[in-house]
């Protein structure tokens, strides 16, 4: 293991986090804590305020394997940073998708990177292609165009979002409930030139998640690969190659592309402190593990390659 795992990035400094002193509880819920609740996504209370918040080039759904241990889920960081843009569901409650403007990260046969997401029409800004291209089209096809309208969707109000078992989920945001309203405010993916409003992750092993990928409520959703980069995670992942991420890791990655092809305007660190929690958990198991270089995870021939 690195000293530093991602050095090239503004990552806020976390050492106030080694100052707690054991557990602590909840603001909302009560139950003993350490660092953040990974039942209410919140920061226990000695923290509140310098924990980093980061917000979002484009909403984020996550869809969180029931056997899935909530404290040692990377999918809660996400819920703790960027509260009012992440939403954590637990299998089988799945939102109804419009499936021309919803993505889901997971690497397969007909999965496009994310340089493969259209951009509107520039010789026609009230025209824009389709979500996505499709994986293999043929030479004459022609990509339907369809309005650019992209409706920005807050966690707001007292309205519960119900998912599709009919029943309401927690959400990283809000008071507890997924609630949403509609607003005629400019989301970051309006500026961003792109009909995709939402992004949707799988919290799981990678053995458990082909059940939740074949759920016919996600079935017709264009995947999306992330193939440049490598995982630090400190689990061991047996027979997956290096580039299978932490669903925090693909979240940062995700918006790291997401942003440099369809957002207009420099990347200036915005999303590195999503990785916050991740990188101040990696370096405490480094020092526990005396370097952590005969951790499974980082002896497996796929981080020798």
């Amino acid at each position: 293991m690195e000293a530093e795992p991602f050095p090239e990035l503004k990552i806020k400094p976390a050492d106030f986090l080694n100052k707690l002193d054991g557990r602590s509880k909840c603001s909302k819920c009560d139950r003993s804590r350490k660092f953040y609740c990974y039942t209410c996504y919140l920061p226990v209370p000695e923290i509140k305020g310098r924990v980093p918040k980061v917000k979002l080039p484009i909403k984020v759904d996550i869809i969180k394997h029931p056997s899935e241990v909530d404290g040692k889920s990377t999918a809660v960081h996400a819920g703790v940073l960027a509260p009012d843009d992440v939403t954590i569901y637990t299998y089988p409650c799945i939102p109804d998708y419009d499936k021309d403007k919803v993505v889901v990260v997971f690497p397969c046969e007909t999965s496009v990177s994310v340089d493969q997401l259209v951009r509107r029409d520039t010789n026609n800004p009230s025209k824009c292609e389709s979500g996505l291209k499709r994986a293999a089209p043929s030479n004459d096809e022609q990509t339907d165009l369809i309005p650019n309208k992209i409706a920005k969707v807050d966690y707001v109000g007292n309205d519960e979002k119900r998912c599709s078992n009919g029943k309401p989920e927690n959400t990283a945001s809000g008071n507890g409930l997924c609630q949403n309203a509609t607003s005629s405010v400019e989301s970051d993916a309006q500026k961003a030139n792109c009909l995709i409003e939402r992004v949707v992750f799988i919290d799981s092993t990678w053995n458990q998640c082909k059940s939740i990928c074949n759920d016919e409520r996600l079935k017709g959703l264009q995947c999306v690969e992330l193939k440049s980069e490598k995982t630090k995670f400190w689990r061991h992942q047996k027979n997956n190659p290096a580039t299978y991420l932490s669903t925090i890791e693909a979240i940062y990655y995700f918006m790291r592309e997401f942003h440099q092809q369809f957002v207009d305007q420099a990347y200036t660190a915005q999303y590195d402190n999503l990785l916050f929690f991740f990188n101040f958990m990696y370096k405490k198991i480094r020092n526990l593990y005396d370097g952590g270089d005969n951790l499974k995870a980082y002896k497996s021939e796929q981080f020798l390659i």
